[in-house]
């Protein structure tokens, strides 16, 4: 896998990525803090330090590996609108996770799907990734309809606690050959 430079900064046609910098604690609790956001999320609702925390480790991802997630904004308005972005599942694992969260307001307008598209695209041509898998809590529909729309395939059903979760995944080969 290749590392890439200088942190990148991606674009659509209604989107700007940029990685997450140590300033934007306010923005990432916003969307952290939220618990209609959370509720679906892996990692639940945040408090103001849980926050922080997470976005030392997603600083710290970006110093190491030259990849992670994105703070999204609306490329017309400038508002932020979540997060996107490609990073470790787990500390310590070779497996590649796309992970996004919109707050509400951005639901239901495609916004998730454009930057998982283009999250996904940087993982296999920029960085030749072989594997990228996402994840998300069976309940949750529309990151599940994400996922499908992208091209991933279910591969696994897991409980964890009370939720079932649910895994796909994409390969380079099968990336490139629907692209």
């Amino acid at each position: 896998m290749e590392q890439p430079s200088a942190q990148p900064i991606l674009t659509t046609e209604r989107l700007e990525l940029c990685p997450f910098a140590a300033t934007d604690e306010a923005r990432l609790f916003r969307l952290y803090g939220n618990s209609d956001v959370m509720d679906i999320r892996k990692i639940g609702t945040q408090s103001r330090e849980q926050s922080q925390v997470q976005l030392q480790a997603i600083v710290e991802h970006w110093q190491s590996f030259g990849f992670g997630l994105w703070a999204v904004t609306e490329r017309d308005s400038g508002a932020f609108m979540g997060e996107c972005g490609l990073r470790h599942e787990q500390p310590g694992s070779d497996n590649i996770e796309l992970s996004y969260g919109f707050l509400p307001q951005f639901w239901g307008r495609g916004m998730g799907s454009e930057a998982a598209r283009v999250s996904l695209d940087f993982g296999f041509r920029t960085l030749g990734m072989e594997k990228i898998y996402g994840l998300a809590k069976s309940r949750n529909a529309a990151s599940r309809h994400i996922l499908e729309s992208l091209g991933m395939s279910l591969v696994e059903e897991r409980k964890d606690g009370a939720e079932t979760v649910v895994r796909y995944a994409a390969t380079h080969a099968d990336y490139f050959n629907d692209a």
